[in-house]
């Protein structure tokens, strides 16, 4: 009985050795295979995962090629005035050109817009960004200028605005070094050089136009 007990006890010894190492083999490989102190990341952008790398780089050249295309048209429109106070001035030529004068038949001013923008890189910051528009009537027979309105916008701007009706009275005559001045003779210096304008009611060309009344000093 004796050995008979014995022989009992050391099979159940081999047999729960056995058992103890199967059970923490297969604990093993269930933490290889999920580990709990790994982290991983990744740096895909969410719409990564449902394109192709291809795919993905196709559409940030087209983005970059738009941006520098938007970018060329507005270096285009835009011709730069001067800067003052933290703000650069620039004349928009897609709107500028020549009008009759109200209440007169024979003299033509320039109807101009000119943009400000603000360029102190430590001032408030708006997306979209924001910025200043400024109407204004020139008249290079008498070397006048009259301001019409004034709008602050961020984005694009609304086309419903309130101006001030032209007055003759409402001519400003120049005073030098003024902000006015600069506008006035820059602004008459780019349409001259590229011709901004269109034809007149009476057949009047813009060359002609030109000749006649910018016969001043720019």
């Amino acid at each position: 009985m004796k050995y008979k007990y014995l022989l009992l006890l050391g099979v159940s010894i081999i047999s729960y050795s056995i058992f103890s190492t199967n059970v923490q083999a297969s604990s093993a490989d269930q933490m290889e295979e999920i580990p709990d102190n790994v982290t991983t990341t990744n740096n895909r952008r969410a719409d990564d995962w449902f394109s192709k790398p291809d795919e993905v780089n196709a559409m940030e050249k087209a983005s970059e090629v738009e941006k520098a295309d938007r970018e060329k048209k507005e270096k285009e429109r835009f011709v730069k005035l001067l800067n003052d106070n933290g703000f650069e001035y620039t004349l928009d030529k897609k709107n500028a050109h020549w009008i009759p004068m109200p209440h007169s038949g024979n003299e033509y001013i320039a109807d101009v817009w000119v943009r400000l923008v603000q360029t102190e890189k430590d001032k408030e910051y708006s997306y979209p960004q924001k910025y200043y528009l400024e109407h204004y009537y020139i008249r290079p027979k008498t070397q006048q200028i009259q301001f019409l309105c004034e709008l602050e916008v961020t984005g694009r701007p609304e086309n419903a605005i309130q101006e001030r009706p032209y007055k003759n009275s409402n001519w400003e005559n120049l005073v030098p070094g003024s902000i006015e001045d600069e506008i006035y003779h820059k602004v008459l210096q780019i349409m001259k050089k590229n011709h901004i304008g269109g034809n007149s009611s009476n057949g009047m060309s813009v060359r002609d136009a030109v000749e006649e009344y910018l016969r001043i000093s720019l």
